[in-house]
């Protein structure tokens, strides 16, 4: 039954119910539900691609920047900006606007814009903050990416984290932003990263995976490799009028517990003046439809525990395993890339 049927119906059983505040009670439900144990679909794959560091020729950048203190724009020469510009042509990805923009031992800023047209015919980045470093040009750069976003908005956290070229679990526990001032307060660790470790919800403007968790990668890479992620997400929320709810759920389960919900409101709704007995018990029916919520969710739930068991009694991270037995590896036609 599709999100509009279900609004429908329910505004049907409830007398005076209005339909908006019907679609959005199926979707509190539904919401409760997604809380309220693990489900199979909220099981998910997903992977990070590193791009490695940009715009070099040889050892150098290709040509050289002018930033100012205080300022939010860097400004690039002739070589840089025809650079840049045709980053942009080919059609490039990630966006410009993934990256990560520093003068070598200097902090890293977020690049959340770039212009071909403001300081013609210079290219020009747009900075999430103002430029804190001395104010120079012809500047050497880096341009890399080491912040990346969760897959999903709705991300709840991570089961495995793990770089499938090397053989090697990316650990996404043990490190805090604090941690990390402490070990490399420059970052100028350049390595294979060995570590996730939270940075901050993004805020970039216009970026398009804005309320999305950020996770730096450290030592911060340089080279294009590929990370795969097992992850749990929450499920997204009903929209369009023909959005379905996810399998094994149905339609059965979230219409028994939107309805208490609905019967509660309606309870609620009832004046002072209403004389004892007068109009349907609300909270009796809430109460039915709680009983009869609990009946259908058992039966699901154990038919989802059917397909995955997904209560872990014991979770042991292994240290890396020797050439031998890589347990991820693609080296040597040893290709496991089981979830866990």
């Amino acid at each position: 039954m599709a999100f509009a049927n279900m609004a429908f119906q329910l505004v049907g059983e409830i007398p005076g119910l209005p339909m908006p505040l019907s679609k959005t009670q199926i979707n509190e439900a539904l919401g409760y539900i997604y809380d309220e144990q693990l489900w199979s679909f909220q099981f998910v794959e997903s992977g990070w691609l590193t791009p490695g560091l940009q715009f070099r020729t040889g050892n150098q950048s290709s040509g050289t920047i002018t930033v100012t203190a205080g300022s939010t724009s860097v400004i690039g020469d002739a070589t840089a900006s025809a650079a840049w510009a045709a980053y942009v042509l080919a059609g490039t990805s990630p966006p410009l606007t993934s990256y990560q923009i520093r003068v070598p031992y200097y902090s890293l800023y977020n690049i959340v814009g770039y212009s071909a047209v403001t300081n013609a015919p210079f290219g020009t980045f747009t900075l999430d903050r103002p430029w804190m470093e001395p104010s120079g040009s012809a500047q050497s750069y880096m341009v890399y990416q080491a912040y990346f976003p969760v897959p999903v908005s709705d991300f709840k956290r991570f089961l495995a984290l793990r770089d499938t070229t090397n053989a090697a679990p990316i650990d996404y526990w043990t490190y805090g932003q604090r941690d990390l001032m402490m070990i490399d307060p420059q970052r100028t660790n350049f390595d294979l990263p060995a570590y996730a470790v939270p940075y901050e919800v993004d805020q970039r403007t216009g970026s398009s995976t804005l309320g999305y968790m950020l996770y730096e990668l450290w030592p911060h890479p340089l080279r294009q490799l590929p990370y795969t992620i097992a992850y749990l997400r929450r499920g997204t929320l009903l929209s369009a009028p023909t959005d379905t709810v996810p399998y094994p759920l149905t339609e059965e389960l979230v219409k028994w517990r939107s309805k208490e919900v609905a019967c509660l409101w309606k309870e609620g709704q009832k004046g002072d003046g209403l004389k004892r007995g007068q109009g349907a018990d609300w909270q009796f029916l809430a109460q039915a439809a709680a009983r009869e919520y609990a009946r259908c969710k058992k039966i699901i739930a154990d038919r989802d525990r059917d397909m995955v068991d997904k209560y872990f009694t014991r979770f042991t991270r292994y240290a890396a395993i020797g050439a031998n037995g890589e347990p991820f590896a693609s080296i040597g036609s040893l290709l496991n890339v089981g979830r866990f």
